[in-house]
């Protein structure tokens, strides 16, 4: 690590991570797909249809909704999606596991929040505090932006099985939301609120299948100008402490889920830039970066084990 590379609020950032373990409101959950690389990390070009992430044998594809502001079909992007999906997660970890424990309300509230797979925005202020991001300006409008693509866009899972000659494809329909109420005050984009229902398959699937990470080397792989640290991160999170024995990833692998449609040979030196960069805020993930791909070995978790928020 060098002062050529990092700035000294980057150094704060990685010696807070290194020297001190993440309190409860730190640890956040991502997927692999719905909480990072299934979103483009930069604007789409204009005619751009859909994207899509191979996992195994399934495809994830992620189609426009119409900003209900606007009237415009676009895309979620960048980092704001990814954390937004993380902060999604973690409220659903949280009300599930409220509700697991009969540790609800006196009204009941977090556990019809689990029943009822209903998430709510207070405003766009609390929100961003919550994100660690600025608050007020640009990033709150930027923020409000991002959050109605996000529930606007429509994603689907394709998968394709062999069974002795005949061939089944198999789709699952996945809405972000079933339901979406905004709040808008007097056009203050910061005093916006928002209420909405996830679909059930994507309230399960962040439930069960995401993993912690720290949100403190979230916010410091997403403070540059490209997502792919952060993706990288939230998989080796994920896959590492998962892992009984090593595995190896091939190139061919590796760019079709954590490529952006760049050349091989940019994608290569950018994926194990990210790599180092991961390597910095995550040291107990063991990996070896060759000429056939990416070996990962059983690792530390990015985070300890601590009870819910």
């Amino acid at each position: 690590m060098t002062r050529r590379q990092y700035t000294g609020r980057d150094i704060d950032a990685i010696t807070g991570i290194l020297s001190s373990k993440p309190t409860p409101a730190d640890i956040w959950y991502g997927h692999s797909i719905l909480t990072s690389s299934l979103f483009p990390g930069s604007k789409p070009d204009p005619g751009t249809d859909y994207f899509s992430k191979e996992n195994g044998p399934s495809v994830y594809i992620l189609e426009a909704g119409i900003d209900p502001r606007t009237g415009q079909r676009a895309f979620p992007y960048g980092k704001y999606p990814r954390l937004l999906m993380a902060w999604i997660a973690g409220q659903v970890r949280d009300a599930e596991a409220h509700a697991a424990h009969d540790r609800a309300d006196d009204d009941g509230t977090l556990e019809s929040d689990a029943k009822l797979r209903r998430i709510t925005v207070p405003s766009m202020y609390q929100l961003s505090e919550e994100l660690r991001l600025a608050r007020g300006g640009r990033t709150t409008r930027r923020l409000g932006e991002q959050l109605r693509l996000l529930l606007s866009a429509h994603i689907s899972i394709r998968r394709v099985v062999q069974l002795d000659s005949v061939t089944v494809r198999d789709t699952v329909s996945l809405p972000l939301a079933t339901g979406v109420r905004y709040k808008d005050d007097n056009g203050d984009d910061g005093l916006s609120g928002a209420e909405f229902f996830l679909s059930r398959d994507v309230w399960e699937r962040l439930a069960r299948e995401s993993a912690p990470c720290d949100l403190r080397a979230a916010s410091f792989l997403l403070s540059g100008r490209s997502v792919l640290a952060y993706d990288v991160y939230v998989w080796v999170s994920g896959a590492s402490a998962s892992l009984s024995h090593p595995m190896t990833l091939p190139w061919d692998w590796l760019e079709e889920r954590f490529g952006d449609g760049q050349c091989t040979r940019w994608f290569r030196e950018q994926f194990r830039a990210a790599l180092e960069r991961v390597r910095v805020v995550y040291p107990g993930a063991r990996w070896e970066c060759g000429s056939r791909g990416l070996t990962l070995w059983p690792g530390e978790p990015s985070v300890p084990r601590l009870p819910a928020r």
